[in-house]
């Protein structure tokens, strides 16, 4: 069965990041620049350079300056998972309330309404699973079934 729509877009700078992270993961010894990076993926090298600093600034990866500098992993990909890169880039959730309604909005159906509890339960399962993916999964080979 196919479906046609999707509940999680994530938006360009969480999409960007999670390229560089595998990107610099892949290449740990070495330097690549925001260049190297939106070129391989047909990406904007502006927005690829401010993504590169959110990144610096979050200690992931490290900057390497001069003539043949760029950018560095600055962790293991071991330690570095799906959910650190989101975080950084999507707006927050709030911690509690429910998913259907503004984040100041309190619900009058709390405890009555079973739509926004399984829209909550949908975001635990997804934090979860990008809790457990590290980096370095991402850039190991594709197992074949």
């Amino acid at each position: 069965m196919t479906y046609k729509s999707t509940m999680v877009k994530l938006n360009k700078s969480t999409r960007f990041a999670l390229y560089a992270i595998v990107e610099l993961s892949s290449n740990p010894d070495g330097v690549v620049s925001a260049g190297e990076i939106a070129e391989k993926y047909h990406i904007s090298e502006h927005h690829v350079a401010k993504v590169l600093q959110q990144l610096v600034r979050a200690r992931l990866i490290r900057s390497i300056r001069g003539i043949k500098g760029g950018f560095q992993i600055a962790k293991d990909p071991k330690e570095i998972t799906m959910l650190d890169i989101v975080e950084l880039f999507e707006p927050q959730a709030p911690q509690n309330g429910c998913l259907l309604l503004d984040y100041e909005e309190s619900c009058e159906l709390e405890g009555v309404c079973r739509i926004g509890e399984v829209f909550n339960e949908i975001q635990e399962q997804a934090i979860y699973t990008l809790k457990s993916v590290s980096i370095a999964t991402l850039i190991s080979p594709k197992r074949i079934s």
